[in-house]
């Protein structure tokens, strides 16, 4: 049967309209499917800073808690404030990333950039701020759909119950059960000057101490003629402890006479006994039994110049240097033709430089008051080879000096490939020299010299002539010249409390600013008991509020 034209006509027209019918049903479904991603994407970042605003606060407390034990396990608090900062900001910055990936998927991808912490007006609180970074992208119906979108968040944090390592690990909070006093003779100036304390078994008890194989416990405290309390902590560094048969300790301290107690009049008690009267003595203590955990050593303080050479860099704001040298294991090896470590400061007369280093049988090297690279122009140590085989000699200027025997420093060359305490004194016209052990005592007796070499030099370390040529420097101070002497009193068996107060008694973990054990304080100082000053042991401050402390008398 054909079909007429009128038939065929109509079958067309209901077969163009259905085409066309369902093609605009497919267009409406792809638009509500990309209008739905859409929508899917702004919940997405919604519920990203839902989650980042209720995730932050635990994170960055669990940040403070965590560094804030850490310091009371180990003792090592932060340099300055911002050195901490940076370390708790990347901590919370990979802990923000690692909660956040949770919602990662193989479309969307979370970041978190620029976290930055900031005081505020009250010392619990700090305000954080970062930068979440929301990458969606994702195919649909043959378009990609996608989003590049930046969420900033800033939020006032409350920090709580944050055990507090600054209370933990000071001093003030611990008693000291034993001492001595040390008589310092020969100070009467009012200059700060640094000598040196000799302890062994004939005049210490070492077996009184609460751990007698370290001196981190020792503290040696000064007299406070305005307080009139023992609450002068004096810088010092312990260059040698209970070494040798005779359990030798050379302790390095570094005081004015206005700390010495005796030395502006007054009544004078010392060691538990009275003096009898008229009788001056000039006294500073050393304390001792005591469980605190942190060591208080200052070498920096205690000399003009110190250097153990304990980092893996060299300190440029001390040193300059030229050629070749590296640290290994804490000690300076300068190695190399022309070859030079050299202080940024110069020297003149009135300074002693001592130095532990190891000379080596290879041309030449130099370590004293010497301009850059040369042994030649200035005065101190040098070794090198003559044709005598003698290896080290005391040099001022162009001059070697002679010993009695007019021979350089007998058998020279038995000092090289050992570590030796080198003695250099530049003192009014004269030049010093001698050899030492570890426990000080002489290998090579003092030398004095006359010289008319008094200009400034730096305190070079050089090497030159030979590729080879290597010193070892293990640590180097400079000091005052003077005659000061030590001697060790009796021995205080009684309890002895740092700044002769009985500290209120600390049980547990503190908490920084809980109100029965601190105090508020704002202005300057007030930065170093903020939520920043309590990690870096007050050595640096942040904002202007914080929670001091309190010590109370029992």
């Amino acid at each position: 049967m054909y079909l007429s034209q009128t038939s065929i006509t109509l079958v067309l027209l209901v077969f163009l309209t259905s085409t066309v019918f369902y093609q605009t049903i497919n267009m409406k479904t792809e638009d509500v499917e990309n209008t739905i991603e859409i929508k899917k994407i702004a919940l997405y970042s919604d519920n990203i800073e839902t989650a980042t605003n209720r995730n932050l606060e635990k994170i960055v407390n669990d940040v403070f808690v965590n560094i804030s034990y850490g310091i009371m396990n180990n003792g090592e608090f932060y340099n300055s404030a911002e050195e901490a900062r940076s370390s708790i900001e990347k901590n919370i910055s990979n802990k923000l990333n690692n909660s956040l990936s949770q919602l990662n998927d193989k479309n969307i991808t979370i970041s978190v950039e620029n976290v930055e912490i900031n005081h505020t007006d009250n010392p619990l609180i700090i305000n954080v701020t970062c930068k979440v970074k929301l990458d969606y992208s994702k195919p649909v119906n043959g378009i990609i759909i996608s989003l590049n979108k930046d969420i900033d968040i800033n939020d006032n944090i409350k920090l709580s119950k944050l055990p507090d390592p600054y209370v933990y690990r000071n001093d003030f909070y611990y008693d000291w059960n034993n001492g001595v006093d040390i008589t310092v003779n020969n100070i009467n100036d009012d200059n700060y000057h640094t000598f040196r304390v000799v302890l062994n078994s004939s005049n210490f008890d070492y077996g009184y101490m609460n751990n007698s194989d370290s001196p981190r416990e020792i503290r040696i405290i000064g007299w406070n003629t305005t307080s009139n309390k023992w609450n002068v902590l004096l810088p010092y560094w312990v260059q040698t402890w209970k070494q040798g048969t005779t359990n030798t300790s050379i302790i390095w301290v570094n005081c004015s006479n206005d700390e010495l107690f005796g030395s502006r009049g007054g009544s004078i008690k010392a060691g538990g006994g009275s003096i009898k009267a008229g009788v001056r003595s000039k006294i500073i203590k050393i304390i001792y039994n005591s469980t605190t955990k942190i060591d208080r050593q200052n070498p920096k303080d205690t000399f003009i110049l110190y250097d153990n050479f304990d980092n893996s860099r060299i300190d440029g704001n001390t040193w300059n240097v030229s050629g070749g040298y590296y640290i290994d294991n804490s000690k300076l090896i300068v190695q190399g033709l022309g070859s030079s470590v050299w202080t940024n400061k110069t020297y003149g007369t009135e300074y002693e430089l001592m130095f532990k280093g190891n000379f080596t049988p290879v041309h030449a090297q130099a370590v004293g008051f010497f301009t850059q690279k040369s042994d030649t122009d200035g005065v101190g140590w040098d070794c090198y080879n003559r044709s005598d085989n003698n290896w080290l000699y005391m040099r001022n200027d162009s001059i070697i000096y002679w010993n009695e025997n007019n021979n350089w420093i007998p058998n020279g060359i038995t000092y090289l490939n050992e570590y030796y305490i080198y003695d250099l004194k530049r003192d009014d016209g004269n030049v010093v020299f001698s050899i030492m052990e570890d426990n000080l005592s002489i290998s090579y007796s003092e030398k004095t010299f006359t010289t008319n070499v008094n200009n400034n030099y730096p305190i070079s370390i050089n090497t030159f002539t030979n590729s080879n040529a290597t010193i070892s420097i293990d640590w180097i101070f400079l000091k005052d010249v003077n005659d000061i002497t030590t001697t060790v009193g009796a021995e205080t068996t009684t309890d002895i409390t740092y700044n002769e107060l009985k500290p209120k008694t600390m049980i547990g973990t503190i908490y920084y600013g809980d109100p029965e054990q601190y105090i508020y304080v704002n202005g300057t100082e007030a930065g170093n008991y903020s939520i920043i000053g309590i990690l870096t042991n007050t050595t640096d401050s942040w904002g202007t509020v914080g929670y001091k402390p309190k010590i109370e008398i029992e």
